[in-house]
């Protein structure tokens, strides 16, 4: 599904990717783990087009090289990022916001898609006028989560989820994730610091260090988290 090759980037003159290698498989949940100032962050804009590639790294997306493409191309490709920050209209409407989110799309086929989305994400539709600063921190990924869905992405990069949620929120969308991963057979790739909660619905742990990919585990039942917890935090 996807597929990073010597990925090297960085900001203006600062390296901050090394040759950054990695792949998600189609049907698969990867979670990227490691400590601040790792990189993680920055290889998700990277895939998706926001950074320059660096020396000769390659990203192929659903056997298409995608490298240097503009993101629109990518989000028409199938490839949705959804950042940590800024990624909700604060002062329009919950319906306003998932109309924005469907501006490229045909008038019907928005409509058809805002419908399906709220028939998935059933607490928006009581909602649809609230703003997101009303709206509780669950609520709020809910939106950002609903509004991704009506591209039919085939796979979704997600900065920080569960940022500033509390414990039952933080599971009430890692069940969603879970629900988008297996009944709409969407890929994800994870950034999250939150380890334990991720290990539910992961089915694998990329570490990242100083730029670098230093370790890949499939998620298994027999997984201890202390250990794993103390190779990639």
């Amino acid at each position: 599904m996807l597929k990073v090759e010597n990925l090297s980037t960085g900001y203006g003159k600062k390296q901050v990717l090394f040759n950054v290698s990695l792949e998600v498989n189609n049907g698969d949940i990867v979670l990227l783990a490691g400590s601040n100032g790792s990189g993680k962050s920055t290889l998700l804009k990277a895939i998706y087009g926001m950074l320059p590639q660096w020396d000769n790294g390659q990203i192929w997306f659903d056997g298409e090289n995608i490298t240097g493409k503009p993101t629109v191309a990518l989000l028409k490709k199938g490839l949705l990022y959804i950042p940590q920050k800024n990624n909700l209209f604060e002062e329009l409407t919950v319906k306003e916001n998932l109309e924005m989110a469907g501006l490229m799309l045909d008038k019907k086929v928005l409509r058809k898609g805002i419908d399906e989305a709220l028939s998935v994400f059933k607490t928006l539709e009581a909602n649809l006028k609230r703003t997101p600063m009303t709206l509780s921190g669950g609520e709020r990924q809910l939106l950002t989560l609903a509004m991704a869905t009506l591209h039919q992405p085939k796979m979704i990069l997600i900065d920080e989820p569960f940022t500033g949620l509390s414990p039952k929120n933080i599971d009430f969308i890692a069940e969603n994730l879970k629900m988008l991963n297996k009944k709409n057979n969407i890929s994800l790739l994870i950034v999250e610091h939150r380890l334990k909660e991720c290990l539910k619905i992961a089915h694998q742990v990329t570490g990242m260090k100083l730029g670098k990919v230093f370790s890949e585990l499939k998620v298994t039942k027999d997984l201890d988290f202390k250990v794993l917890n103390s190779i990639f935090v």
